[in-house]
């Protein structure tokens, strides 16, 4: 094959610059996004009922409708969360679960309850998860000048303008929005004059209703024709309101009068009661969430709203628009810094080459490799449909190293079969064909080592499909380029050389022999002690246990954060304007007190998003989101909202974590290290507050500090049945007129154009005891009650939300543990809990997930090294000679431990496929090595033939190390997401290599030396 290709030089440039053209061109066409585009196996069930309170929600709907959802298919785990009037489920699914079947199946059990359920409750909203319905960025449309008050008009702008306008724009899949104001009629009696008169307010509310029928259409016949007739809602405007009229006083007793609406109420159009709202760096707000579609580049739609905004701010110039929580900025810090980790590591390679062949040509040629492989890789990523992202973009940074590699041993080589004296033909053939094989070898071990990342369970698997298939790609790429492209590029360039002068040997540069002397010396060294550098080798293998055993094992690695999130829960019975006063404060006293340019998002009480699932709050809850420049901001921020809310408001339960991105939404990074959930031995019941409250102290004194569920106090209100039977009055008379009073009696809705606006029968606002106080109500005999006495009041104290899962109810404690510390906490906890009889405990929590990580991941390294050893023993046959390679990994996962440790960093998922790819790059020399000695020994001595071995590959060995080194040092000093995700895995290779190296020039000719001496020694004789 080489002898057909290297005669057809055209054939072969031409086919190479064709694949690039292609992969220059479907470049542009591949999607870039920050993580590859996984389906969450999530499924959310949103109930909305809004007159229930949380414990009768969780009985009589929460309950019935958790049995069903658990008989879905493929369900791995149940979650509901219920407060007063809302429920949110969690349903997460084993991977790999055809999402879309699923959700169409939880619509169908949703369907079959529904019969079940009270007939008023709206329909339970189901939500798919997914990356892609995180926002890549928030528009804040602000009222310039504006501090207070939001105008109705910015609220329908946003909506009907706005809106629309961004979701023409192709890479728009949706626009979510919060923060609008909502208009309401509100109607407020004179009642003075209502009782002067004789009216009572069900007279108001009747004729209300009757004045706001709509017939919709007749179709009348009219000899051969007929006709469509409509009537027409006459409430259109606030005028029709005012303008309805009564028929006052008995037309036989001459005091009949006719009076309008407006002349014995108040009526006017206002916002509606707030029921949350959201602030920009503590202005009202609206909020425009823009969530793309998936295949769309995400560069690309951050440039075009950019300029869709300026039209905004030429077009509305009353109107700020500003732009915060942007993932595209994450995304372009990562991808720009592993592209120039990219560059700068092909760079530095080249430049290396220099000071290791005393030769112009040979740089130039791998440097023309190195970006004809890597075009023809970004056209198998667009055949493969795999996207631009910091996983496969990783993948490439360890695949370019690799394609060095198999240049430089292919070109080696042809250079030595030069120097012994082959015309140039001959060496190109024979010098590509020896190393062929051992270099599919080793790609084939690189491979088998990698291909099981798929095999992690979960989304981890699939986040490293990409990675897994980008080092494939790239290490069978450079294998192609070794075996096509580089003897015929030699041939070309040496061609003429070869006819004018013949084969002028190339002097060696000072830097191999340097590198050649540091060799003689060290390998001298070991073979003079033999016995000593055995027991050296032994213990450093044997460092290895305490040093697994001291670093920390996590599931992913810690990732630096700029955008900090606070959950308030206030846990007191405060409203709206109250919560929102309290952010201001918080947001006041922070900005004014750092030099941080900070930007703040408070998203206060209930929310309007449709799709975003971790902001269903309640009216006495916050969420702040804080962007700030560096982690040690985020850092110092974080003490500073947390000292505050402890000074100020010590009742209130405040927990912090990073803002949601694609990274925090794949792998729920803000889970507490050990939850317990504490679950009362009678199933049926949720456990006693005052239970749960004694365990929390009896936690609290042990030392295990975690915060109490929240709690409030309700109040409930009960009519006296036997007052209301003695004084005649109605039951619903006195059920209408308290909604009245708290303006919570809905008439029906203005039909104004394209919306629906409420109309409410309401009071002055009041403090709760002045209403009832001042409320009366009328009886059947015509009487004027007060309501005051046809009721009774208390106060009682209840769970704010209500927790349970797929076995029931339970109240969760988070403890933020060390994971070192946890198995011992978790049993001293177990035994407090359990000495109360009437409660039991189950643990869950991230640190259970990433030891199952860690397990999971020491499977697929013990199923890379078998698979490995299959394939040499079928490269070398021999079960023995395989060993040694084994023995060269082990060195190598010490020193990536050592390196790791003496880092600060942990064992995680990105640290283990470090290791995994070390597997893979340590095999590479020890192939060729074993190789070389095998054919060598038996024309030379045992030992000359080890010398000679390790001096032919020690050049193309330093250069190999060198290269991968390069491309993955500018990874430690890297800002941004790629970087500090690849971290851990370049120390592990880094650390690894750097072991590996001296074990390679001295391990592995001792260990074969003694492997060999003795069959060497009886065969002489």
């Amino acid at each position: 094959m080489v002898r057909f290709l290297l005669h057809r030089p055209i054939a072969v440039l031409i086919t190479t610059f064709a694949l690039m053209a292609l992969g220059l061109v479907t470049f542009n066409q591949i999607p870039v996004s920050l993580l590859p585009d996984i389906a969450i196996p999530e499924i959310t069930v949103q109930v909305s009922y809004p007159n229930a309170s949380a414990r009768e929600l969780q009985k009589t709907i929460i309950k019935p409708l958790r049995n069903q959802l658990q008989q879905v298919n493929h369900l791995s785990d149940l979650e509901a969360e219920t407060q007063d009037g809302l429920a949110i489920i969690k349903l997460r699914f084993d991977f790999g679960t055809n999402i879309n079947l699923a959700y169409i199946e939880t619509n169908e059990k949703i369907d079959g309850i529904m019969g079940q359920l009270p007939r008023e409750i709206e329909r339970p909203k189901v939500i798919k998860a997914g990356a892609g319905d995180i926002p890549v960025f928030n528009l804040n449309v602000t009222q310039k000048g504006q501090i207070d008050g939001l105008g109705l008009q910015l609220s329908e702008f946003c909506e009907n303008v706005l809106r629309r306008r961004i979701e023409q724009m192709k890479e728009v899949s949706l626009v979510d929005m919060t923060g609008l104001s909502k208009p309401e009629v509100i109607i407020i009696p004179d009642r003075s004059k209502l009782q002067s008169l004789g009216i009572t307010e069900q007279i108001l509310t009747q004729t209300l209703q009757k004045n706001n029928i709509e017939l919709g259409n007749l179709l009348v016949k009219d000899g051969q024709y007929q006709y469509n007739i409509r009537f027409a809602s006459t409430l259109k405007t606030q005028a029709d309101i005012e303008n309805i009229y009564l028929k006052i006083g008995d037309i036989q007793k001459g005091g009949e009068r006719v009076l309008q609406l407006k002349d014995l109420a108040k009526i006017s159009i206002q916002e509606q009661k707030l029921r949350g709202l959201y602030t920009f760096n503590g202005k009202r707000a609206v909020c425009l969430s823009i969530i793309k579609q998936s295949d769309t580049q995400l560069l690309k739609l951050r440039k075009e709203l950019n300029a869709q905004i300026e039209h905004f701010k030429e077009d509305y110039p009353t109107l700020e628009f500003s732009i915060s929580q942007d993932q595209t900025e994450l995304l372009d810090l990562s991808i720009s810094n592993l592209i120039g980790n990219i560059l700068f590591g092909g760079l530095c390679t080249f430049v290396m080459i220099f000071f290791f062949m005393n030769d112009l040509k040979t740089p130039i040629l791998i440097g023309i490799v190195i970006p004809v492989s890597l075009v023809v890789t970004f056209l198998c990523f667009y055949l493969f449909h795999i996207s631009i992202n910091i996983v496969s973009l990783a993948g490439l940074v360890l695949g370019i190293g690799e394609i060095i590699d198999s240049a430089i041993i292919v070109i080696e080589n042809i250079e030595q079969y030069r120097e012994e004296g082959h015309p140039l033909d001959e060496a190109c053939i024979d010098g590509t064909q020896e190393v062929i094989m051992p270099l599919f070898t080793s790609i084939l071990t690189n491979s088998a080592v990698f291909l099981p990342l798929i095999f992690i369970s979960g989304i981890a698997g699939a986040l490293f499909f990409d990675q897994a298939i980008a080092v494939s790609l790239s290490l069978g790429i450079s294998l192609l380029c070794s075996y096509t492209l580089i003897p015929v590029l030699y041939r070309l360039f040496y061609l003429k050389e070869e006819r004018l002068k013949g084969f002028v040997p190339k002097k060696i540069t000072w830097l191999m022999r340097q590198s050649e002397r540091i060799y003689d010396g060290l390998l001298n060294l070991v073979f003079r002690q033999k016995l000593l550098m055995l027991g050296f080798f032994i213990l450093l293998i044997v460092i290895i246990i305490p040093v697994f055993k001291s670093l920390d094992k996590r599931g992913m690695p810690i990732i630096s954060r700029t955008e900090l999130e606070a959950k308030i829960d206030w846990n007191e019975a405060i409203t709206i304007e109250e919560n929102n006063r309290r952010v201001n404060q918080i947001i006041d006293q922070i900005a004014p007190n750092t030099d941080k340019n900070l930007t703040i998002s408070a998203f206060v009480g209930q929310q309007q998003f449709l799709l975003n699932r971790e902001l269903q709050q309640n009216f006495n809850e916050s969420l702040l989101s804080i962007k700030v420049k560096s982690n040690k901001e985020f850092e110092q921020t974080k003490k500073e909202v947390e000292d505050l809310i402890k000074v100020k408001y010590p009742n209130a339960i405040a927990s912090f974590g990073a803002a949601k991105n694609v990274f925090e939404a794949l792998f729920n990074t803000s889970e507490a290290p050990l939850q317990a959930r504490i679950v009362s031995n009678n199933k049926a019941e949720v456990p006693d507050i005052q239970m749960i409250t004694q365990v929390y102290h009896q936690l609290n004194q042990q030392g295990f500090i975690t915060s109490l569920p929240s709690q409030q106090s309700r109040v409930y209100i009960q009519v006296l049945t036997e007052k209301i039977l003695y004084y005649d009055v109605d039951y619903e008379r006195i059920v209408e007129v308290l909604k009245t009073i708290f303006n919570e009696n809905n008439l029906g809705s203005l039909k104004a154009e394209q919306k629906y606006i409420p109309i409410l029968l309401g009071s002055n606002s009041q403090h709760i005891d002045a209403l009832i106080q001042n409320a009366t109500v009328l009886s059947n005999k015509g009487q004027i009650l007060p309501i005051k006495e046809l009721i009774s009041i208390s106060n009682q104290k209840d769970y704010k939300s209500f927790f349970s899962g797929k076995n029931g109810d339970f109240i969760p404690f988070d403890f933020n543990l060390a994971n070192q510390e946890i198995p011992k906490a978790q049993s001293e906890i177990q035994n407090t809990i359990l000495k109360n009889a009437n409660l039991s405990v189950s643990f869950t929590g991230g640190y259970f997930r990433n030891l199952g990580f860690v397990k999971e991941l020491g499977i697929i390294i013990l199923v890379a090294i078998a698979l490995l050893y299959f394939i040499l023993t079928a490269q070398f046959e021999s079960l023995v000679q395989p060993l040694i390679v084994m023995l060269t990994i082990a060195f190598g996962l010490t020193g990536a431990m050592v390196l790791l440790f003496f880092a600060g960093n942990s064992i995680n998922i990105m640290s283990a496929i470090g290791m995994i790819v070390l597997i893979g790059i340590l095999d590479n020399d020890s192939i060729l090595k074993i190789d070389t000695m095998n054919r060598s020994k038996d024309t030379m001595s045992l030992i000359d033939a080890i010398k000679l071995s390790g001096k032919r590959r020690l050049k193309s060995q330093l250069m190999t190390f060198l290269t991968t080194i390069l491309g993955l040092f500018p990874i430690l000093f890297s800002s941004g997401l790629g970087a500090e995700l690849q971290k851990p895995l370049a120390l592990s290779v880094i650390g690894g290599m750097c072991l590996g190296l001296f074990i390679s020039l001295s391990f592995i000719p001792l260990i074969y030396w003694f492997m060999y001496s003795r069959r060497v020694a009886v065969d002489s004789r």
